[in-house]
């Protein structure tokens, strides 16, 4: 005979040896089960399993899954075949995707988001520069600008126009040399 426990989810672990109890013999617990037969091992991916009073082979895929379209991580808790929409191949993280049947880095993506965040970061610059060269411009605009008015507005504007073509260098956007702020203040 042979003695199995099962868990809550009711998956067979075993065989186990119990103790003889001297008087009472062998106490099954009430998570045990006696066969008649040793189970064979279960197969990759697959569990015995109570079902019914009956061991059946069952797949398990229990555990850390992962969507497939965004790498989101769950923990799946049925047996059975995964859904189309999951994978027990973890995500390696950002950019990327699942094709052909394992995660690939996807370049595209990685380029777009730092692209992104440069033109976002350009843009802050270029709304900070706007406060900065306001001033300078409304002197030079009612001809009362002194000399280092001037420069100073001369210096934020070409710092503007560096900014706003950051997108046309060569490294784009994953190399970037951005323009220096100008020191001048007056």
């Amino acid at each position: 005979m042979f003695i199995y426990l099962f868990d809550d989810s009711g998956v067979l672990s075993g065989p186990v040896e119990l103790f003889v109890t001297p008087g009472m013999g062998i106490q099954i617990p009430s998570n045990g089960i006696q066969l008649s037969f040793q189970l064979p091992a279960a197969q990759e991916h697959h569990s015995w399993v109570m079902v019914n009073g009956v061991p059946r082979e069952m797949v398990d895929w229990r555990g850390s899954v992962y969507r497939k379209d965004n790498g989101a991580h769950l923990q799946w808790t049925e047996f059975g075949e995964l859904p189309e929409m999951y994978t027990a191949e973890p995500w390696p993280g950002n950019y990327y995707v699942w094709r052909d049947n394992a995660w690939i880095f996807d370049e595209t993506l990685k380029l777009a988001d730092l692209k992104r965040e440069a033109l976002s970061k350009r843009d802050k610059l270029l709304r900070d520069a706007v406060q900065k060269i306001a001033p300078f411009q409304y002197a030079e605009d009612i001809g009362d600008a002194s000399d280092l008015e001037q420069l100073a507005l001369m210096e934020w504007k070409l710092y503007s126009v560096e900014l706003n073509r950051i997108q046309h260098q060569i490294g784009f956007p994953s190399d970037i040399t951005w323009p220096v702020v100008p020191e001048s203040a007056v």
